[in-house]
């Protein structure tokens, strides 16, 4: 069986399936950023939130 990154067929159906693959992995690691950075956003609200509270329960 040959693989799915080396396989090339005359009428191109391995070309086209490497293309969709690569597409979904950009479109996967764009996600994993994306979902990175929202979770790095939260946690900062978090610490500030819980500076301020420490603050305030300190007076």
């Amino acid at each position: 069986m040959l693989s799915t990154l080396t396989a090339g067929n005359e009428d191109g159906k391995q070309s086209k399936k490497i293309e969709r693959n690569t597409r979904k992995a950009d479109f996967s690691e764009i996600l994993f950023f994306e979902l990175e950075g929202l979770f790095t956003e939260i946690a900062q609200s978090f610490r500030r939130a819980q500076s301020l509270w420490e603050r305030a329960c300190s007076r």
